[in-house]
């Protein structure tokens, strides 16, 4: 039996949304890194938000459009700029694609984008967790090559501007378990 497609988001089987939610200024424009086929950025959406989104693969960027009837850029974690910073950044499953020696710089280049206590969500892939066979269908175009425990983000993230507000781990049968983060760019 195929798996549902919305099955396959770590973020609904971690409860992600409305943690992050919560903790926007209202009004606040989200920039989604990495955004896939666009799943998350239709539920911001829907839910009234202002959503600029980007994804290294032109596929996935032009399928995220096509369902959500809005441009997508096509472009690298490094290669996103912004004259006005972001009330927030979704990087749902999209960090772990990353070789793990990448991470810093992106996540520096990350809360270079947001505006000083604006929120960050992110996740991977549990070290401590199974491979889940399930997942390779989508390793084909997005190989997970970094996974991290708590005491892994807790040392990424250690020399930068971000401030842990919670750290959760979530396990389903088809993602296997997962960490996720809610961030929050440091002032200043």
């Amino acid at each position: 039996m195929p798996i549902p497609h919305d099955a396959c988001r770590p973020a609904l089987g971690g409860g992600a949304h409305a943690p992050f939610l919560a903790q926007l200024s209202p009004g606040a424009h989200l920039l989604e890194a990495g955004c896939g086929a666009g799943e998350d950025l239709r539920y911001f959406r829907e839910q009234g938000m202002r959503v600029t989104a980007f994804d290294a693969s032109l596929s996935q960027a032009s399928a995220a459009s096509r369902l959500c009837g809005q441009p997508v850029r096509v472009c690298r974690f490094e290669q996103m700029h912004s004259v006005l910073p972001s009330g927030g950044i979704w990087a749902s499953a999209s960090l772990p694609c990353l070789p793990e020696h990448e991470l810093a710089p992106v996540l520096r280049h990350l809360a270079g984008l947001l505006k000083p206590g604006a929120p960050l969500y992110c996740s991977f892939p549990h070290a401590g967790g199974p491979q889940v066979p399930e997942m390779a269908a989508a390793a084909a175009e997005y190989p997970l090559r970094t996974r991290l425990d708590e005491a892994g983000l807790a040392a990424l993230i250690a020399p930068l501007p971000f401030t842990p507000v919670r750290l959760w781990c979530a396990e389903d049968p088809v993602n296997g378990r997962w960490l996720h983060a809610l961030l929050v760019r440091s002032p200043g």
